[in-house]
Order: C-alpha cells, then structure tokens, then sequence
C-alpha cells in the first residue's frame, strides 16, 4: 500500500501522463474447497466460497508508455452451495446447509501494457493486492432430526482478508477515448473470521432465537483456547480458521481514457 501511494504521487507530479476509467462485470468459479465448514460421520462435503459475481470499478494512471498504477474497487457476490444432509447414521439430521460468501474488495495494482503494434487490439497483464473489506460467511440452515425442524441463518464476519489477484487482457479500442476489454483473471486468499453469530432460528415455525443463552447464538474465533470458560451471558469461542476465496474467472467492460 506504501508502494502503491509513492507511485500515484510520483504520476500526478507529471502532468503529461494519461488517466483512465473502467467500468465492468465478471464471474468466477472457486478454485480451492474448504472441507471442514461441515462433514458428517461417512462424508466430506467440500464447500468452495471463491465462486460468484463481481461488478469493478477502476481508476488509473500511467507512469509511462507501457506501465500504469490503478485502484479497482469490487464486490464479490458469493454463489450458494448447497449441502444435503443425509440423515446417517441413525439420529443424524436431514436437510440442507447453504454456504455463500461476500467481500467488498479494494486491489491497488501494477498494470503493464506495452505497444505492439497491433491496431486497435492492446494485450496487458496485470497484478496487484487485494484487501477484502467487510468479508463475511453466511450458511442457511435446514434440518429436521425427528419431527423436530430447524431453520437459521448462522454469520461468519470480522476481520479483514488478504491476498493476490493477477490478470491478462485485452483493450479493444473503439476510439481515442473508448474501449471494451476482456480479460481472465486469478485471485489468491484466504479469509479467516473473528466472530459468528446467529441472525435467525425457530423450530417447527416458532421464532426462538430471543429464547438462546448469548454462548449458544454468538462465537468468538480465536487463536487459544487456554483457561477459556464458557458463560451463559458471553460469546463462546472457538479456534479460528481460514476459509479459502481462491477463484479464476473472466471480466469484461468498458474502459474511458483520459
């Protein structure tokens, strides 16, 4: 981020560089599975969280003919994946689980895009950091043991995710000032919560969540659970984990250049 501040100081300072704008869309699939958010006793459910839709914005600024400094702006729009239950062995519930994840995202990066004398057609490669802001994990609960069903929506939130993102494409120019692009990109991270609570439950229709103890609708993840009692009045806690939002996908948008 330091080196990324230095660099957009060092652009404004010279007036003849261009600047440009981009506006565009994407989807990706996840190319990491978390095996541990749920298995039962003869299965392991693996959930992938990287997986979803992403409008981006990008603003930048090229430092000379080939190698520009950007700050994209992205919120990732987690698609579900669906667990079934299968009730095995005896006693053991049936039902589904629906894990999804969101993050807005913030992605300084280093754009080179060197002329090769290609027309209107301008290939570029990307890198860059990403800085997950307000990540969180939602899972859907439906499961039913008995004639007893029950239906809760439990969130993973806290903390703040880091990671690598990089990325090839292409400019297609319109005009001077236009362009579409396409590109595939790949992003690398990890993202581990620090709290999780509760946000719905009832039982056979009837709300209960108002009836729960704060230890049993509300965790603390941490890193130790040395001398840790649990209490009726506080969170509970357990050991903190890393959930990975590692996906590969394809942008497309339009690009104005100044």
């Amino acid at each position: 981020m330091l080196l990324f501040i230095c660099l957009v100081s060092m652009a404004v300072a010279q007036s003849q560089n261009s600047f440009y704008v981009s506006l565009g869309v994407g989807a990706g699939i996840n190319t990491a599975r978390t095996y541990d958010l749920y298995q039962d006793a003869t299965k392991v459910h693996p959930v992938g969280l990287g997986k979803g839709f992403a409008p981006v914005v990008r603003a930048g600024i090229f430092l000379n003919d080939f190698m520009a400094i950007e700050l994209g702006f992205a919120y990732r729009l987690g698609f579900g994946t669906k667990i079934d239950l299968p009730g095995t062995p005896l006693g053991a519930p049936t039902g589904n689980l629906r894990y999804s994840g969101n993050m807005l995202q913030l992605v300084p990066a280093i754009l080179i895009q060197p002329d090769f004398d290609m027309g209107s057609v301008s290939p570029y490669a990307r890198v860059g950091v990403i800085v997950g802001v307000l990540p969180s994990i939602k899972c859907k609960i439906d499961e039913t043991v008995g004639n007893v069903n029950q239906i809760a929506i439990f969130k993973y939130s806290g903390g703040v995710s880091i990671g690598g993102s990089a990325a090839l494409g292409c400019d297609f120019d319109l005009s001077d000032m236009l362009a579409i692009y396409v590109e595939i990109y790949y992003d690398a991270m990890a993202y581990a919560p620090t709290k999780g609570k509760y946000t719905k439950y009832t039982v056979n229709g009837e709300d209960k969540l108002g009836s729960l103890p704060t230890n049993q609708k509300e965790v603390k993840f941490v890193k130790d659970l040395t001398g840790f009692v649990s209490d009726a009045g506080s969170p509970n806690q357990e050991l903190k984990n890393s959930y990975p939002f590692n996906n590969v996908g394809l942008n497309f948008g339009v690009k104005i250049k100044i």
